[in-house]
């Protein structure tokens, strides 16, 4: 087969490449979503399951933009392994083993986490190279299209890192122990932090200290004053 010679044949080796790396996330989201424990996780797996599904159709309306046909390959595909996406086929394989190994339900939520995270972010390089390629060729429907799905995947990359900062990686810190362990820290921080606040502030203790010093200067200077009037007295005498 004839090897890729321009950038619209680049092109379209990454949405082909997009393209079987959204069929292989739509098989595993659900066995991820299964595993899962907290049931927020649970409900934005699904969801982005539901998204996937309609990304998916928009590389489908991609692909007849550019008048795809699969049966042309090029020697990109014999360097990536033919028409399956590995980068993806690696990621979802290094989760599942993840997911099989014996934990705490709470760190095993967190595992699941990083490993949809890790996918994330491989599909968020592949939407933006590709709609890169598409503002260059001026394909301006193609890359309206990729940004969307763009898009998508940034609002779930930073869904599931708010949920993991809020509640998941909490829950995984102490595992199976009661969370109350957790309260003494937070007692101590706040005390420190009010005491740091009142002092920066020149209130309460600051301020008092600072009026202590101004009231004892005056006190000295007015001892000092009728000594050396005295003095001056005797030596006149």
């Amino acid at each position: 087969m004839e090897p890729l010679v321009n950038l619209r044949d680049l092109l379209q080796h990454e949405i082909d490449d997009l393209y079987s790396a959204e069929e292989q996330i739509i098989e595993a989201l659900p066995k991820m979503a299964e595993n899962a424990t907290n049931s927020e996780l649970k409900k934005a797996l699904n969801e982005h399951l539901r998204i996937t599904r309609e990304q998916k159709k928009r590389l489908d309306r991609i692909r007849a933009l550019l008048k795809s046909e699969e049966h042309n390959k090029g020697f990109f595909e014999r360097i990536f392994g033919g028409s399956k996406c590995k980068g993806t086929e690696g990621l979802i394989t290094e989760g599942e083993k993840m997911m099989a190994e014996e934990m705490d339900p709470a760190v095993k939520d967190a595992a699941i986490i990083a490993a949809a995270q890790k996918i994330e972010h491989y599909e968020i390089s592949g939407y933006g190279t590709a709609r890169a390629f598409a503002r260059e060729l001026g394909l301006n429907e193609v890359a309206n299209l990729l940004e969307t799905t763009l898009n998508e995947e940034y609002k779930s990359d930073d869904m599931l890192t708010a949920l993991a900062l809020r509640k998941v990686n909490l829950d995984a810190e102490v595992g199976g122990g009661p969370r109350i362990k957790r309260a003494a820290p937070k007692k101590t921080g706040t005390t420190i932090k009010r005491s740091g606040s009142t002092a920066r502030n020149g209130s309460n203790s600051g301020k008092q200290g600072g009026q202590k010093v101004q009231r004892s200067a005056p006190k000295k200077a007015a001892k000092k004053g009728p000594q050396k009037k005295a003095a001056k007295k005797a030596r006149r005498r």
